[in-house]
């Protein structure tokens, strides 16, 4: 029997995995709309920056 791994996306914000059923969330980048954003719970709720590892756009 194999054993298949999972690899959890990473929030662009802190560089943690998301874990399934934390309440984040992924969105395309506002300025180049060609890299996924992943932001995790807490960096959303803290407010905390992220940059766009295509165009080097950065939010909060």
């Amino acid at each position: 029997m194999s054993q298949s791994t999972v690899s959890l996306p990473l929030c662009t914000s802190c560089n943690r995995p998301v874990k399934p059923g934390e309440r984040a969330t992924k969105f395309l980048c506002p300025n180049c709309h060609d890299s996924l954003i992943w932001r995790s719970e807490k960096c959303r709720k803290f407010s905390r920056h992220y940059k766009c590892v295509n165009c080097g756009f950065e939010g909060p």
